[in-house]
Parts: structure tokens; C-alpha cells; sequence
């Protein structure tokens, strides 16, 4: 019994020993240092691409940046070049290494080591180190796009998250695919409004839509505006943001809608006004209603081409099916020195105008009462008509279209200008 004891206390000594032995040899391991990079004088985009002065910066010291991912590498459209950007303006970064960063992040961009440089007119801030010049803030923050037109993609807008509406890919381009995914080869298509303004499209090979055969129809198109050289270019950073399912332009069956709602958004600055299922016609004259554009703001407008120019020229809406209570609004003003009283409201139910003799012969009513921009009005001042009753000039049930028309003679040649017509 004596033995047993003592092999057994022995035996448990020895397993004791064990445990010790191994709880001494656990690994402690140690926490990763957290990451911080300093935060410095902190700049806007605009600041920051207001540094350039033609000459390549290297940026030494601390300083900041503040923005937002609008644009990444995921559709494989973009590779190593990330599109940012703030209130205040945008900017392409050229990493040194692709991934990291998506759309939606919300980052702190330490500029220690980066470069501000221009490749081919496109400003960027290059040599970009995720790891040692990226904080992120936050995550799927949304940037909303900024909706411009055609004749407004220009340099002062590089790098902008953009939307376009009632645009169309040229139509020799319907035949193609967006690039060359066999071939991997980036290229060009050709983006066009109803007036024939045009941008370039520019996709990758290694894109996930590049075999995707470009839409033969009118709508909607989100990307991010790129320059090289004197070409504007877009990057789409996702397919599903090209919508064009509508009718291409010219194309439209105008069949009666039961409303209308036009801001003149998508005219062209100093082009005949060409809108779908609008009518632009001259009765007499040389000179039809034009896009115009004044600051940020579009509208058709109309004036005779010389002081002494008699013209008539109409400016008519869509066909609207009447229903009781139905009203007109819009805004005018005059865009000169007044003169004459030149534009007046006309309605009629002949609505398969198609040409200045078919508006000649068909049978207008003068809509009465309506404000209007005139004698006492500033020029450029919009006037609003607020609603105007149509029931007593229509019939339930009847298509009808709005018509604007503007007369001019010798000495009596006030322009005047229109915007925001709301039939409903």
C-alpha cells in the first residue's frame, strides 16, 4: 500500500508539473498598434486642386482632405483610380496599389507623399497610399449626382459624379458592345441629347459589362467625368445606372399624356428648342424659340433675328387629354428692353400639328386674363401666370394642346423667355 501511495503522489507531482509547464509557455500576443496619421491644416477639394499652378507638387508636412467615395474599382472599369469628392469639388486619385476603398466611404486623405499633378488636362492627386494616406470616416454615405447637360460637361466639372437625362448613344454605336472583352480593349462610344450635342463614353475591357451591347433607346445616365486632352469623357461605375429604354429622339408616339411637366432642363444653349412631342415652328420668320441658358439656369426663349423682323413663332406642348378642372401654369419674362406686348396663350384641339401650315390652319382660342411679363416687368424677371382654368375653353374627354406664340413687327421686337409649364 506504501508503494502505491508514493507512485501515485509521484504520478500526481508530476502531472502538476505538466500543467504548470504549459500554462508558462502560453503565448501572449501582442495588440497591434493603432494606426494614426496626423491630421494637419485641413483643405476642401477645391483648395486642394486650387495648389495646382502647371507645376507637378509633392506635398511634405501634414495636411488633409476630407471626401467622399463616388467611384471605385469593383466593375473593373476603373483600375487603380478612385473618384472623390466634397461640397465643394472633385478629384481622381491614382492609387499605388488597387483596392481598399469603395463608393460610399467616407475618408480622411492624409496628402504627406502624395502628388498633385495633370495627366493629358485631368487634374489628380497621385501615388496615393491606402494604407499610409486613407482614414475612413464612415461608410455608405450617398452622394447624389449632379444633373447637368450635355454642352455642361466641361473641365470645371472633372472629376463630378454626374446624371443626364434624355440623352441617347449615337445610333451607328446600338450595333456595338460598351468595349472589347475578348480583346480586352478599352474604347470610346458616343453619348448625344436630342440636339446633337455629344460627349464620349469611355469603358474598359476588363469591365464586367464590357460585352454588354450598348442600348438602342433614350434616358437616364450616371457616371463620373473624366477629361483627356480636349475630349470630356464618362465612366459608368455601374451598368444598372444606364437606363435608356425610352424612345430615341424623334421617335416618340405622342400619344395624349394626362399631364405636362417642362423645365426646359435638357435644351441646348442656343439651339432650336427640340423636345419630344413639342412642336417649334415658324408661321413667319427666320428664327424658331431656343434653349438658353443663364447661369445655372435653362428655358426656352424667342426673339426676332433684327429690329426691323416681322416673325411668328410657336412654341407648342405635348397633346393633354382635357379633364374637368385642369389648368395652365408657367413663367414668363422678357429678356430685353420692352417694346411690344409679343407673347399670347392659345389652345385648340387640332392636335396633329406638324409643320407651320398645319398651325396656320388649325383653330386657335386666345387664352384671356393670363400675367404676363410686360411693360412694368425687369427684364430677365419671371412673372408666374399662376393656375389658369381651362374649363371653359375644353371639353371632357377632348385632347387638346397649349400653344406660345410670339409676334413680332418693325420696332416692336421685345424677347421674352418661358420656363416651367405645368399642364395637369
Amino acid at each position: 500500500m506504501r508503494t502505491n501511495d508514493s507512485m501515485n503522489f509521484r504520478t500526481l507531482l508530476f502531472s502538476f508539473g505538466l500543467v504548470v509547464l504549459a500554462a508558462g509557455c502560453k503565448k501572449e500576443y501582442d495588440t497591434p498598434p493603432e494606426r494614426i496619421l496626423p491630421t494637419g491644416s485641413v483643405l476642401t477639394v477645391a483648395q486642394l486642386r486650387g495648389l495646382y499652378t502647371g507645376t507637378t507638387k509633392k506635398f511634405v508636412g501634414d495636411s488633409s482632405v476630407y471626401a467622399v467615395v463616388t467611384a471605385d474599382e469593383q466593375s473593373g472599369n476603373l483600375y487603380k483610380n478612385i473618384y472623390v469628392q466634397d461640397q465643394t469639388g472633385a478629384i481622381v486619385m491614382r492609387l499605388l496599389n488597387s483596392g481598399g476603398l469603395y463608393q460610399g466611404d467616407s475618408i480622411r486623405i492624409y496628402l504627406t507623399g502624395t502628388v498633385l499633378s495633370a495627366y493629358a488636362g485631368m487634374l489628380q492627386l497621385d501615388s496615393v497610399d491606402v494604407d499610409n494616406n486613407i482614414i475612413k470616416q464612415a461608410t455608405l454615405v450617398n452622394v447624389v449626382p449632379r444633373t447637368i447637360t450635355v454642352s455642361q460637361a466641361t473641365p470645371e466639372l472633372q472629376g463630378y459624379l454626374v446624371r443626364m437625362e434624355n440623352v441617347q448613344f449615337i445610333a451607328p454605336d446600338t450595333a456595338l458592345t460598351y468595349a472589347d472583352p475578348i480583346a480586352q480593349s478599352t474604347l470610346n462610344r458616343t453619348l448625344e441629347n436630342c440636339n446633337g450635342n455629344a460627349v464620349l463614353v469611355r469603358t474598359s475591357g476588363y469591365s464586367n459589362f464590357a460585352g454588354t451591347r450598348i442600348p438602342n433607346g433614350k434616358g437616364t445616365f450616371v457616371g463620373v467625368l473624366s477629361q483627356f486632352q480636349s475630349d470630356m469623357q464618362l465612366y459608368i461605375r455601374n451598368i444598372n445606372e444606364v437606363q435608356m429604354t425610352g424612345s430615341r429622339c424623334g421617335e416618340a408616339a405622342c400619344v395624349p399624356a394626362i399631364n405636362v411637366n417642362e423645365g426646359f432642363g435638357s435644351v441646348a444653349n442656343g439651339v432650336d428648342v427640340l423636345l419630344d412631342c413639342w412642336l417649334n415652328v415658324l408661321t413667319t420668320g427666320s428664327r424658331k424659340w431656343k434653349g438658353t441658358e443663364a447661369g445655372s439656369e435653362l428655358y426656352a426663349s424667342v426673339a426676332p433675328p433684327s429690329f426691323n423682323a416681322t416673325s411668328e413663332a410657336w412654341l407648342i406642348s405635348p397633346p393633354v387629354v382635357f379633364s374637368p378642372g385642369m389648368s395652365l401654369a408657367f413663367s414668363s419674362a422678357i429678356g430685353g428692353t420692352w417694346q411690344h406686348d409679343g407673347l399670347s396663350i392659345q389652345v385648340t384641339t387640332d392636335i396633329n400639328l406638324q409643320n407651320g401650315t398645319d398651325v396656320s390652319n388649325a383653330t386657335w382660342i386666345s387664352i384671356t386674363g393670363v400675367p404676363l411679363a410686360g411693360s412694368s416687368t425687369a427684364v430677365g424677371a419671371w412673372v408666374t401666370s399662376g393656375a389658369i382654368a381651362l374649363d371653359s375653353y375644353l371639353t371632357a374627354g377632348v385632347p387638346f394642346v397649349i400653344g406660345f406664340k410670339y409676334n413680332s413687327s418693325p420696332g416692336q421686337v421685345t424677347p421674352y423667355r418661358l420656363d416651367n409649364v405645368l399642364i395637369q
